[in-house]
């Protein structure tokens, strides 16, 4: 008995496995090369590797405790016991920088992958389907933008202090925030690539062939939608580390001691004068952060788009 084409393993399956790898090992080769030939994209993601590496190596490169407090080293200067110095707290600020980024990294990461699996979720069955299903999806999306991001955070983060949150559930009360506020952005945009897409004669294609709708959207349209997905994911890290960075600056994001840029700065305001290296090293790890992220998506956005490549 014939299977239905939709039921078929692809052909790029059928392979065997060495012929997948070298496949995958080719197309990685060519995607580094292009990354390469990107100054913009190559100078973010060289910025990006030495961000990862640090702060995955905080446990072994950092000298102190980054919440044990030193009441014999008070607003230290920088010097080769403490390289950034130290806080009022005779915190060494080195170590803290660190933590603070490994902390700060992994909450954006998790919020930006939850807002992109529901948003890209939300986009393909809307836009693919259409009808009054995405009449009514798209209304909700309006309602659910025209809602204040900033309200939306400073809300959930009331909630989680009402209930007491602490440590990893007050972190995910946050990602919960950051990850639905990206929803609607994430959603309009893949609705509209999808909505390009699905009148494209292969989509016309596979459907005379009795493939499944469900197949089609997740298999062969929504890879050709990814691409401003991407470029956006990677922006978008950047704006929700200094809406993390923001929400602790004005108290209402981690609470102390635990490792934050923006918490950091806050309590540097009251040493501006004396001692401003304690703001600068935090604020140059937000700055160098965020400008990293912006570098490599705009950089992917010039890879991607064949219309700027040739340029």
């Amino acid at each position: 008995m014939v299977q239905p084409l939709s039921m078929q393993p692809d052909p790029i399956e059928r392979l065997p496995l060495k012929v997948r790898l070298a496949r995958y090992q080719t197309s990685l080769k060519m995607w580094l090369a292009e990354l390469y030939k990107s100054k913009t994209a190559f100078l973010g993601a060289i910025m990006l590797v030495v961000l990862t590496a640090a702060c995955l190596a905080a446990p072994y490169i950092d000298r102190y405790s980054p919440v044990k407090q030193n009441y014999r080293a008070l607003l230290q200067p920088p010097s080769a016991t403490h390289y950034f110095g130290t806080d009022r707290y005779g915190r060494d600020i080195w170590s803290r920088v660190l933590w603070g980024g490994r902390r700060l990294l992994s909450i954006s990461l998790v919020a930006v992958g939850f807002g992109l699996v529901l948003g890209v979720a939300y986009g393909v069955l809307t836009g693919y389907y259409g009808g009054w299903l995405d009449t009514i999806g798209m209304r909700v999306v309006d309602a659910w933008l025209a809602i204040p991001g900033l309200l939306l955070f400073l809300l959930i983060v009331t909630i989680s202090r009402e209930w007491k949150l602490e440590g990893i559930w007050n972190d995910m009360a946050l990602i919960f925030a950051l990850g639905i506020a990206s929803v609607p952005q994430i959603a309009r945009l893949v609705r509209g690539s999808v909505l390009a897409e699905r009148e494209k004669e292969y989509v016309e294609a596979s459907r005379i062939i009795g493939e499944h709708s469900l197949y089609i959207a997740t298999r062969q349209v929504l890879p050709n939608c990814l691409s401003p997905v991407i470029v956006y994911a990677t922006i978008r890290l950047g704006v929700i580390l200094l809406i993390i960075a923001a929400l602790s600056f004005l108290g209402l994001g981690t609470p102390p001691p635990t490792p934050d840029w923006g918490a950091d700065l806050s309590l540097a305001r009251d040493h501006m004068e004396t001692r401003p290296l304690i703001a600068v090293f935090p604020g140059l790890a937000i700055s160098y952060t965020v400008l990293a992220f912006n570098l490599f998506g705009d950089g992917l956005r010039d890879m991607l788009d064949p219309r700027l490549a040739d340029r």
